[in-house]
């Protein structure tokens, strides 16, 4: 009996430690979008084809798509450390016993931040595809 109850709070604890670690893991993949998985990472896609013969960037297009990457990366950055806070907070005062009525505020904040940043997104996407040619978009799409 002894080693079944051994056994059955060493399962607990490595539950517990399974469920804390990917809960961890997931917190730091979140994407602070509205729209998450459905959109082209264009920039991304570019990025590792930066150098191949058949997408064949010009160094003018080089130029205007690392002017485009900074600057998404810049403000998704930003905005996601202001969307995971703000989340974080939100999460915490439920837990805690907060009304939805105290809460409204901050959720309404978090759904302009998150629109904010996939307002950035689609900016990017607009962007990389009118310097790119059509040709060049089929290989990165």
């Amino acid at each position: 009996m002894k080693i079944l109850n051994l056994l059955s709070s060493i399962l607990i604890i490595t539950a517990i430690g399974t469920t804390t670690t990917l809960s961890a893991n997931q917190a730091q993949q979140k994407k602070p979008f509205l729209i998450q998985g459905q959109l082209p990472h264009l920039t991304g896609m570019v990025h590792i084809l930066w150098d191949d013969e058949d997408l064949a960037l010009t160094t003018e297009q080089k130029k205007k798509l690392l002017v485009v990457k900074k600057e998404t990366m810049t403000k998704a950055k930003s905005l996601g450390k202001v969307v995971n806070a703000l989340e974080a907070k939100i999460v915490k005062a439920s837990n805690d016993g907060a009304t939805p009525a105290s809460l409204k505020e901050s959720v309404s904040r978090l759904a302009a931040l998150r629109a904010e940043a996939t307002m950035v997104h689609l900016h990017c996407i607009y962007s990389t595809r009118d310097i790119l040619s059509k040709d060049q978009l089929e290989i990165v799409e």
